[in-house]
């Protein structure tokens, strides 16, 4: 199976597809649907889903958000990130991760950190998250752990 990932906008064309996206019934507690995910970009100019498409399928959904008024170390964040439950375990959201930091980096070459955050009981989405190169802070976001992806440590 050959992946070919591709980070696109949601779009009217879209946008359908990505709120029937669901994570297994065991995640739905640490993930947000995808539905608020997408309106949350309505209200927050500085918030941009988008949909992780395999060619033309849709497997997963992320969001951006760039706050160019924080601290140069705290800018860029993944505060959304899900594939699918029918996609997992593919490959699909390690290469979609990648894709998005290559993102990040491409349009902010200053970007120090690529930070998000995770339920501390979300074992899976840590050890994910740390095996692509995210470390672990002392910070909480409310009742989430934040995690950093340093760029000038890590190499894609």
């Amino acid at each position: 199976m050959s992946i070919n990932i591709k980070i696109m906008p949601v779009t009217q064309d879209n946008i359908r597809a990505c709120a029937r996206l669901e994570v297994s019934e065991d995640q739905k507690k640490f993930v947000a649907r995808n539905l608020a995910t997408i309106a949350w970009a309505y209200v927050d100019p500085k918030f941009t889903p988008y949909a992780i498409c395999d060619g033309e399928t849709i497997v997963g959904l992320a969001a951006v958000e760039y706050i160019p008024e924080n601290d140069d170390y705290d800018r860029h964040w993944v505060p959304r990130f899900m594939i699918g439950e029918e996609y997992q375990g593919k490959g699909y959201g390690r290469t979609a991760m990648k894709k998005i930091i290559e993102m990040i980096i491409s349009g902010h070459p200053d970007c120090q950190r690529v930070r998000l955050s995770v339920v501390p009981e979300n074992a899976g989405a840590i050890q994910f998250y740390k095996s692509l190169g995210f470390v672990e802070t002392v910070e909480m976001i409310e009742t989430e752990k934040v995690m950093d992806y340093l760029v000038r440590v890590n190499s894609l």
